[in-house]
């Protein structure tokens, strides 16, 4: 049997709650409830919820992200195959929108994440349209992906995802951006299905921060790219120390280049390898892709500066400056039509 397992977390909540266990009930869900720490007054609300809810709970308040893992970790222990769906505890996503996206995931070939995407007008409050545009932008910046909706709580997923889902860091909002980026890292196909907007008291029961929370986002989607600025950086000081040695060689701009790009290179491979992606693949199987890569880029490269310096007569450090931008669009090219490709459906 394909199970349907709706996963709520829930902070302080209001009597929606209710509202929302009961539609997913009426609607052919097994329903998951996480009550992250909402403390002893809020007993009322949960104590009616109906009695089919598995209810969880603890009572520290942790954060959105850790409510979502402790759930997901039930899920994991007690279905063997189902598809989940996570969604806010304040009615603002529609059981029928819910389904919607199940439907989807279902019926796509892999391993798929299900977005249910909202898209705002000038009627949705200032403080979700800023947070998902600082959200959004940022994401787009960073990572090159389109998503429109960044922070939607609405999203499906077969449950061979939940290893995966389960180890990603963060507690908080940050959480749901991990998981974005994590799954673009590994090649897993993201898709969004237009929902509808529904905004309750102006969205007065978020407890989404739209200055605070978008930092902590904003840092992790930086952090996913910085790599490649230290790489930038210690590729032209090891060029620019080099140029100065005294050379005659007539090769010496192009074995410059070569040197400073293999040591760049190097602390790159190391920082992706172990602080960024933290891989658990094979370490030679792994520099084997990336070298592959790094060669095709270096070639490029030391060729494009050789004629703009020798064939051209450009300054050699502006030059290298205009080579490197190049490269790094040429390079963002290649993985995301290759690298990070979506697949297709047959």
């Amino acid at each position: 049997m394909n199970y349907r397992v709706a996963l709520v977390p829930s902070y302080e909540p209001d009597f929606n709650l209710l509202e929302v266990a009961n539609s997913l009930l009426e609607n052919g869900f097994d329903v998951v409830v996480v009550n992250d720490g909402s403390g002893e007054q809020f007993n009322e609300v949960f104590n009616q919820l109906p009695k089919e809810v598995h209810y969880l709970s603890y009572e520290t308040n942790h954060g959105k992200g850790y409510a979502l893992k402790h759930g997901m970790k039930y899920i994991r222990d007690n279905y063997e195959d189902c598809t989940v769906v996570t969604l806010d505890s304040d009615g603002q996503h529609k059981v029928i929108d819910a389904m919607r996206i199940c439907d989807q995931c279902e019926i796509e070939q892999s391993s798929s994440l299900i977005l249910g995407s909202r898209h705002f007008d000038k009627k949705a409050p200032f403080k979700s349209r800023f947070g998902n545009f600082m959200a959004r932008t940022s994401f787009l910046i960073s990572t090159h992906h389109k998503i429109y909706d960044t922070q939607t709580g609405l999203r499906a997923f077969r449950s061979d995802l939940l290893p995966m889902m389960i180890d990603i860091k963060g507690d908080r909002y940050e959480y749901e951006m991990n998981v974005l980026l994590e799954t673009i890292r590994r090649g897993i196909n993201i898709k969004e299905v237009k929902i509808e907007t529904i905004y309750l008291n102006n969205n007065a029961g978020t407890h989404y921060n739209p200055f605070k929370d978008t930092m902590k986002i904003f840092k992790e989607v930086i952090k996913f790219s910085a790599s490649s600025l230290i790489g930038f950086g210690i590729d032209y000081l090891a060029y620019t120390l080099l140029t100065l040695i005294p050379n005659e060689w007539p090769y010496w701009l192009i074995m410059c280049n070569i040197i400073a790009r293999i040591i760049s290179a190097s602390v790159n491979f190391t920082i992706n390898y172990k602080l960024v992606f933290k891989s658990k693949s094979n370490v030679f199987l792994a520099i084997l892709k990336y070298a592959c890569l790094a060669l095709f880029i270096l070639g490029c490269g030391t060729l494009f500066l050789w004629l703009l310096v020798d064939k051209a007569g450009m300054n050699k450090y502006l030059a290298k400056i205009i080579v490197e931008v190049t490269m790094f669009i040429i390079s963002w090219l290649i993985q995301r039509l290759f690298v990070f490709r979506k697949r297709r459906k047959e």
